[in-house]
């Protein structure tokens, strides 16, 4: 083997890496004088770098490619999959216990450990209730804390994906304190999503019949929303414009959820056209704004199927809509999760992909995760990542840490108490609120090797967990960089083989590695920790 001037240990076929940093040529992995004889085969120095391997500087506008095979890529044209997590902190949500917030504080510490895991990606939820307080009046200091997050998650080299968030439509829905429902009816507590005075109810019944979307002012108010009564759908429009005027020219941004799980109207085929409608005109203010600013481009917009799909694993969808480039479906996939009825979570990607494929885009999931116990779920977690590996796309899991008080904790209402400990990808205690943690064995499933960015197509993605081994294909017309994201298991630095014979380098850092390996025409690249059996066929 020779050393290179630039740190770099190459092998003339199959190539071995290692940690190639300025400072490793201190170590003693070699100087520029010398020769790897002078340092010995076995002696390569490996520099570890505190901090994540990631940073803002890797966040390249993204867009959709399409052809054959639609995925997301970057500028310079390479997959990326958009691999995170739920951060529901910006959002407003009704306090059905006076005593309990409904949300937690995130600092600049939250994106850092996101980082560790990998992530590049953070579905941020924001709330119409909180940006549109009175008709017409954006807040603009609540724009500057969405402006603050996605900076924040940025310099961890993670994308923000924009979600304006609702559950049963309002935080306005709740039934009040003293009434009482009929009998087999219970009283419905408030969520979040549209702000008081788009909430129009029609005087409407706020109890429902265990689901929180079956009492009949959730019912009208939606009615309402989706035939823009007193103008109410215009304004969360306008509300959309505002928000792709604030960003864009903000790489940062991945893109725009343009509604959280949208509810029921008049029926399931009325409901998808009026829905459709709703898209077409929020997409059209988001275009044109992002035409106004100097430097704007335009982003990734992601549109969701009806709360249906959630409850089912599948659900009609609207006819296509809309003939923009960046268009991409994005269903909850909680299968064998909280979706009811027996289907797997394999067909829940199979309906996904197929939905996605009847627009001619693909998918991406923005939300899915369990809620039990963490051994028990193991299983189905990891089943879930080796679907989304075969399906070659991202997702975000439902969600980083959850709050004593958010409604989800307290669903019954006010006199409910929380569970002891709230089990999502990190364990909260209640009602201290204390932070207990990343929930294991479910962390090291999302934290396993991917590509954050592939040249051309990624053609397969195998992966073993546990390890941080993989194998990884993809074709190219002419040439590009891989970069991987590779988790540290404490079982080495990472060896890294091509089919191609050229080298790369490792950064080493917390929680994992950088891995950028060039790669031309058809490229396999394979990830073997030191200590660690290389994934098979």
């Amino acid at each position: 083997m020779r050393c290179c001037h630039d740190g770099r240990v190459r092998r003339p076929a199959t190539t071995l890496l290692t940690a190639a940093l300025v400072v490793a040529l201190a170590a003693g992995a070699c100087s520029s004088g010398g020769t790897s004889e002078d340092a010995g085969a076995d002696t390569t120095g490996v520099a570890r770098v505190d901090g994540a391997p990631f940073a803002a500087d890797d966040l390249a506008p993204l867009h959709l490619e399409h052809g054959d095979h639609p995925r997301i890529a970057d500028a310079d044209g390479r997959q990326v999959l958009l691999r995170g997590v739920n951060l529901n902190t910006l959002g407003e949500y009704a306090q059905a216990n006076p005593d309990l917030d409904p949300t937690f504080p995130y600092d600049a510490a939250d994106f850092a450990e996101m980082a560790t895991l990998g992530f590049d990606v953070v579905r941020l939820l924001v709330s119409w209730s909180r940006l549109e307080p009175r008709p017409g009046e954006i807040d603009d200091a609540y724009v500057d804390e969405i402006h603050t997050a996605v900076e924040d998650a940025a310099a961890q080299g993670l994308y923000t994906v924009i979600d304006v968030h609702q559950d049963a439509y309002s935080p306005f829905v709740a039934t009040p304190e003293g009434e009482t429902c009929p009998a087999g009816l219970q009283p419905g507590i408030g969520w979040d999503g549209a702000p008081e005075w788009a909430t129009l109810t029609d005087g409407r019944s706020t109890c429902n019949n265990g689901s929180r979307e079956s009492a009949g002012a959730v019912v009208a108010a939606w009615n309402n929303f989706w035939a823009d009564t007193d103008g109410i759908q215009t304004h969360l429009v306008d509300v959309w414009e505002r928000l792709g005027a604030e960003f864009a020219a903000e790489p940062a941004v991945a893109g725009y959820d343009l509604l959280n799980e949208p509810g029921f109207g008049p029926g399931v085929d009325d409901t998808n056209t009026a829905m459709a409608a709703f898209y077409q005109r929020a997409l059209a203010a988001i275009r044109g704004a992002e035409a106004s600013v100097d430097d704007g481009f335009e982003h990734l917009v992601f549109f969701e199927p009806t709360i249906l799909w959630s409850g089912l694993g599948d659900a009609p969808v609207p006819a296509p809509f809309s003939d923009d480039a960046n268009l991409v479906f994005s269903p909850h996939l909680y299968a064998e999760s909280i979706t009811s009825g027996d289907g797997t979570v394999a067909e829940g990607f199979r309906h996904a992909a197929d939905k996605a494929a009847a627009f001619g885009t693909t998918f991406w999931v923005g939300e899915y995760g369990w809620f039990g116990d963490p051994d028990e779920q193991a299983r189905l977690v990891a089943e879930y990542g080796r679907q989304e590996d075969r399906h070659l796309v991202g997702g975000a899991w439902w969600q980083w840490r959850q709050a004593c008080g958010d409604p989800h904790s307290v669903g019954e209402g006010p006199a409910y108490e929380p569970p002891e400990v709230l089990v999502h990808l990190h364990r909260t205690a209640c009602p201290s609120g204390e932070d207990l943690g990343l929930t294991q064995p479910w962390a090291t499933t999302l934290s396993r090797t991917f590509p954050r960015a592939a040249p051309g197509r990624l053609t397969r993605l195998r992966n073993d967990a546990a390890s941080g081994a993989a194998r990884v294909r993809g074709e190219v017309e002419g040439d590009g960089t891989l970069v991987l994201w590779v988790p540290d298991r404490d079982l080495g630095i990472p060896l890294v083989s091509t089919n191609a014979g050229a080298a790369g380098t490792i950064t080493a850092g917390a929680g994992g590695f950088r891995v950028e390996v060039p790669v031309s025409g058809t490229y396999e690249v394979r990830v073997t920790p030191t200590d660690a059996l290389q994934v098979g066929g």
